[in-house]
């Protein structure tokens, strides 16, 4: 069965440990994302900050930046399990992989709408999981791009037994297409984090993963 991944995005870190300790009352694993600005236009919370998230449960992080090894000091693998980068950000995923794996880490290749999978398809078996985008990155609460189904489902037939994720503008309306496409784990954030009861949210969209 699919899963449901919460995602904190958020350049407040209060804020980000505020909707942290909400959503871990009832969500087994909570995505932090982080932008630094360069690689996207917006910016998240600041490196120095990450040390101060406590939370009980697994994280994960998508790494939106333009070098994720420098981001990578910066976050204890005895509270981020999986880290998310994006292959358009480095000339040499392979290194990083490797690097983020010495880490202790498992190690995810996030991915643009526009990105072909022929990008990815030399790096697929050195990762635990691939990420596909289906907003434009940079802020929640986007438009969902359902183009970026077809490239799922053909991932998805190329590679049936890889962990597969999708991020961004999924909600009540879409999710039954989304899950369709043989995604694994789906990342919502603001239909979760900004709406009026967040658990209530998270439990009606895990409702249509049976």
């Amino acid at each position: 069965m699919a899963n449901i991944v919460p995602s904190i995005l958020t350049d407040d870190i209060t804020e980000a440990q505020r909707q942290l300790k909400v959503l871990e009352t009832f969500s087994e694993r909570i995505q932090i994302d982080i932008m630094d600005g360069q690689f996207v236009n917006s910016h998240s919370i600041a490196a120095d900050d990450i040390h101060l998230l406590n939370t009980s449960i697994d994280l994960e992080v998508h790494l939106m930046v333009e070098d994720p090894m420098a981001w990578l000091p910066y976050l204890d693998p005895k509270i981020f399990k999986l880290v998310y980068f994006h292959i358009e950000a480095v000339p040499e995923p392979g290194d990083l992989i490797k690097k983020i794996r010495g880490r202790d880490f498992e190690v995810g290749l996030a991915v643009k709408i526009a990105t072909p999978l022929s990008v990815i398809d030399p790096h697929v078996e050195m990762v635990d999981s691939v990420l596909f985008m289906s907003v434009v990155l940079g802020r929640q609460g986007q438009e969902f791009h359902s183009e970026v189904l077809a490239k799922i489902r053909k991932f998805s037939g190329q590679y049936p037994d890889h962990n597969l994720a999708i991020d961004g503008g999924v909600n009540s309306s879409n999710i039954e297409e989304v899950l369709a496409a043989g995604v694994d784990d789906i990342g919502v954030g603001s239909a979760i984090s900004q709406s009026r009861d967040p658990q209530e949210a998270y439990l009606k969209l895990k409702d249509k993963l049976i």
